[in-house]
Parts: structure tokens; sequence; C-alpha cells
């Protein structure tokens, strides 16, 4: 069960947060027909990259994949744009992953990756999934995440004059998390604090009147719900690490 929620997990991550492209988000909100095609094609994409990860086709697993992730789709793309609803439906998806992990335990248990000629490399193919895992929902699956954590504080300090680079807010979070999810693989933690003292004197220096306490708050919510994020994704990815090459 192990090994096919992994493969399937990660192809779900890769397919929501990284090979969804712009055509498809711009078209998610339109029509009932839209949003159906839309949502056909994650699932597709989903389905196809479980399929190379399971490494063989298990037409069963394949079908519930296809149908679930395609229902997910239309639901996340129809329900409100707020945190709680996204929180809901990767939750949902989430524990569909689980059950479908559950009713096919052995759907990856003759994949290609069985076919090694050296028997510790499928523990090396497990661990190398959960890195990708663990960065794709520590990086840009976290920067979906915290933007709607701030959207509501966003809206307030929208009519100060803040003036930036275009989605800088959106880079600096990734490289954060990426680092802090770095250390914490390295067994460094400590280096978190270093970077969080980092982003702290960048950022509060530019911070030099009391009437700018709602952008100080701003940053301080940010950077303690991105920090906390990725040390929470990145403690999960080490473990899961450590379970496949014991």
């Amino acid at each position: 069960m192990g090994r096919i929620f992994c493969s399937i997990l990660t192809a779900y991550l890769l397919g929501e947060f990284i090979y969804r492209s712009a055509w498809i988000n711009k078209r998610t909100r339109v029509v009932w027909a839209a949003t159906v095609r839309c949502a056909a094609i994650r699932g597709v994409i989903v389905t196809i990259i479980s399929g190379l990860l399971i490494g063989r086709l298990d037409w069963g697993i394949l079908l519930g994949i296809l149908v679930a992730s395609t229902a997910m789709a239309v639901f996340q793309m129809r329900a409100p744009d707020s945190i709680a609803w996204f929180g809901a439906g990767q939750s949902l998806s989430l524990l569909i992953l689980l059950g479908l992990a559950w009713y096919f335990p052995d759907a990856a248990a003759k994949g290609w990756y069985a076919r090694f000629p050296q028997p510790d490399l499928p523990k090396w193919y497990f661990a190398i999934l959960s890195c990708i895992s663990g960065l794709v929902a520590c990086v840009p699956a976290g920067g979906v995440l915290i933007g709607k954590i701030m959207r509501p504080f966003t809206d307030e300090i929208r009519d100060d004059e803040i003036a930036g680079l275009i989605n800088g807010g959106l880079y600096i979070g990734w490289l954060e998390r990426l680092l802090v999810l770095l250390v914490v693989l390295m067994d460094q933690p400590n280096g978190i604090g270093f970077l969080i003292a980092a982003k702290s004197i960048l950022r509060f220096g530019e911070i030099k009147e009391a009437s700018q306490r709602k952008v100080a708050e701003y940053i301080i919510i940010g950077t303690f719900a991105s920090f906390g994020w990725a040390l929470f994704i990145s403690v999960l990815t080490q473990k899961a690490i450590k379970y496949w090459m014991s």
C-alpha cells in the first residue's frame, strides 16, 4: 500500500501544481462545459503520470484515478475561492488517494521498478518520489496555500503605497520554503533560525514609519505561515525518506 500511495500522491501533486497549464487555469470558472473539459484534461494528466510512476497498466486503479481526479478537479474549480474550500478540496483528494491505495494495495507490486537488478534500487526510487512530493507540496503548493491565507490581509494593505517586483513575493516565498526543505533534509535545522533572521532584517529594513504597522504585521504573518508550512512538510518528507531507506 505504501508504494502505490507514494506513486499516486506524487502523480497528483505534479498534475495539480506543476503540469496544470495556464490555459486550464483561465477557463476554470467560465461555464460548466468548459469546467468539465478542463477537469478532464487535469484528470488525464494525473492518470498518465500515475501510470508512468506505477510502471504498469493496471486499468483498475488508473480508471479510479481518472474518475476521482476529474471529479475533484470539477469540485475545486466550482468551489468558492477561499482557504476553507481549498483545504477541504485537498483533504478530500488525499482521502480519495488513500482509499485507492487501500483498495489496490498491490497495484505497484509488479511495476517496472520491481525488475531492478539490484534490490536496493526500489528503495531509492520511492525515496526520490517522496522527495519530489515534498518539494512540490512545500514550494508551489505552499505558495498557493499561503496566497489564500494572506489574501484577506493583502486586500487590507492594497491601498497602501507598496511598490515591488512583479511576483517578487511569490518567488521569495518559493525560495525560503525551498531553503527550509534543504536544511531539514540535511539535518541542519538550526539554519531555519538564520533564514528567519535574514528575512526579518531585509524586509523590516523597508519599514521606517509607525504608520506602516499594517505592512509589518502582514510580513510577520506571511513569514511565519510560510516557514511553518515549509517546516511541517520538510519533517514529513524527511520521515518518508528515512522510512524507504531503512
